[in-house]
């Protein structure tokens, strides 16, 4: 079978990188080509995610430092993915929180696209993205926003079959795009963070990329106002002068930097807790810390509903604020969850392996529909 992969396009090894792999394990003795506006992965990730297989890449390849300044290139990218010529293919599949479904095409072969999320900054977080625009208030970013809509639905319907990577997904394609979906909730990789059951360390850790969306600044916030309560950060994209000016003269806080996985891990199964504070559509870092047997402290929001049980695995705070999340560290406190084997227990619902029989199931039965009925 000959297949064509679409990633939007290849940076940090997240979240969204790690289901393209998952899905390109799937299919690894297949004829398999991928395409991304753009690839900024390191050899490492390079070989465990792509396997080395081939990758065609658009002009964003050539622009220096691309991997910083993406974002400011919003506006050429449905025309750059457009470029994108997939005919002569048996299957295509794209996996997009972008603009990865927005190629060229033959009707007659198979689209299938895995969605991580409807485009955030024309949809669910228009206001947020507007607000953190310096065009954000003018008619020029409303009038581009109501193009780039039209854009986005007109690409979704070129889409034979949606996959949702959860309900709270499920919903907004169906809000957004008028379409139907399938839940397949991405992979974990539940075997490489392995439970401890050992006396958890004094304390609460935090990790993700220092971007708005992600509110690490909030937690900081909050653990300053808890001076008795440490706090760990893992992550990259920080070391600003405007976040060095945050940990200041404030010692319970403590940030890390980027660490390797095996570190990582380790910090997530000796923590106290783990604490999500960003709007997620699904969140594996969130089931990765359960699945080492970590509770987790999570906004009530998104996948956080579908992959934590409040009261067992954690607890779910109400709003995106210092106060609720000082709320919920002092209930944490009060009443704490140590049933470490019930919530790793929790985390294999979402494994790597029940991912793949699922996606590998759904193709070869939308693969028989769609062909039988052309």
């Amino acid at each position: 079978m000959k297949l064509a992969f679409v990633q939007d396009w290849f940076n940090a090894n997240g979240g969204a990188e790690k289901v393209a792999g998952s899905i390109l394990d799937i299919y690894e003795k297949e004829d398999v080509t991928i395409y991304a506006l753009f690839d900024r992965f390191s050899p490492a990730a390079r070989k465990a995610i792509l396997n080395n297989r081939p990758l065609k890449t658009s002009l964003l390849q050539y622009v220096p430092f691309i991997s910083k300044v993406y974002r400011y290139f919003l506006p050429v990218m449905p025309w750059l993915m457009k470029r994108f010529n997939l005919r002569g293919y048996d299957l295509i599949i794209s996996t997009s929180h972008a603009v990865a479904k927005g190629f060229r095409s033959d009707p007659a072969t198979l689209n299938i696209c895995y969605c991580h999320t409807p485009l955030r900054p024309i949809w669910d977080m228009y206001d947020d993205y507007a607000a953190a625009h310096t065009l954000g208030k003018s008619a020029l970013y409303a009038r581009f926003v109501k193009w780039l809509r039209r854009w986005d639905v007109a690409s979704a319907n070129s889409v034979h079959y949606f996959i949702a990577n959860s309900k709270h997904i499920q919903q907004r394609i169906a809000n957004s795009y008028g379409r139907e979906s399938v839940v397949i909730y991405p992979p974990v990789r539940t075997s490489k963070f392995t439970l401890n059951e050992s006396p958890r360390k004094d304390y609460y850790l935090c990790m993700g990329r220092f971007v708005p969306y992600k509110k690490i600044d909030m937690v900081i916030r909050a653990f300053q106002q808890i001076p008795d309560k440490q706090l760990i950060l893992i992550g990259e994209g920080w070391g600003t002068k405007e976040f060095n000016q945050m940990l200041k003269d404030h010692s319970n806080i403590q940030w890390l930097g980027y660490q390797r996985d095996e570190d990582m891990i380790r910090y997530m199964q000796e923590a106290k807790a783990c604490i999500f504070a960003a709007k997620e559509d699904f969140g594996i870092m969130c089931v990765e810390a359960q699945a080492c047997g970590t509770p987790v402290l999570a906004l009530d929001y998104g996948g956080y509903r579908e992959t934590v049980i409040d009261g067992i695995s954690g607890y779910l705070f109400p709003d995106q604020t210092e106060e609720s999340i000082i709320d919920g560290v002092t209930k944490f406190e009060r009443q704490p969850l140590t049933a470490h084997a019930a919530i790793r227990q929790n985390s294999l619902r979402f494994s790597e392996e029940r991912f793949k029989e699922e996606f590998r199931n759904f193709v070869s039965v939308a693969m028989k529909e769609f062909y039988i009925n052309k």
